[in-house]
């Protein structure tokens, strides 16, 4: 069963999902990379697209 978000979440070049928190992304869904969880903040060099609507609608408001 997929889960759904109520809050922007996106995903990433190594898996897993994040979510903005205070401009630092962190993640809500672990990443498919050893050595980092579900809390830690996504490595910088890593690119993320929407995974759901509210992620599609913050992307377009703020231009991340």
């Amino acid at each position: 069963m997929k889960r759904e978000y109520r809050f922007p979440v996106f995903g990433t070049q190594g898996g897993g999902l994040v979510r903005y928190i205070k401009g630092i992304c962190i993640f809500v869904e672990k990443p498919d990379i050893q050595g980092l969880d579900v809390g830690d903040i996504m490595p910088s060099e890593w690119s993320i697209v929407p995974a759901n609507d509210l992620a599609r609608i913050q992307m377009e408001r703020e231009g991340i």
